[in-house]
């Protein structure tokens, strides 16, 4: 699992086929890198714009240990993509 720490980076694992977890002060969701709900102007506000002070945003290519995060929950916006 790789932490997300630049736009670069986010526009990189946007275009891989895998799945990203974002993290914050309401828990934990796992997306379809499809998911509307991951785009460019969410993440640079949580992780540019407030330094990642209240959540982050993580790639893997892997279903399974997207799966196994700790605490993480589906999201219900693209359930039917994962």
């Amino acid at each position: 699992m790789i932490e997300i720490t630049s736009v670069e980076e986010f526009k990189t694992y946007k275009s891989t086929s895998g799945y990203f977890i974002i993290t914050d002060t309401t828990g934990r969701k796992l997306h379809s890198n499809r998911c509307t709900f991951v785009d460019l102007k969410h993440f640079s506000e949580k992780v540019i714009g407030n330094e990642s002070k209240n959540g982050k945003y993580f790639f893997t290519d892997d279903f399974f240990e997207a799966r196994e995060y700790p605490k993480v929950k589906k999201c219900e916006a693209c359930r039917r993509l994962l």
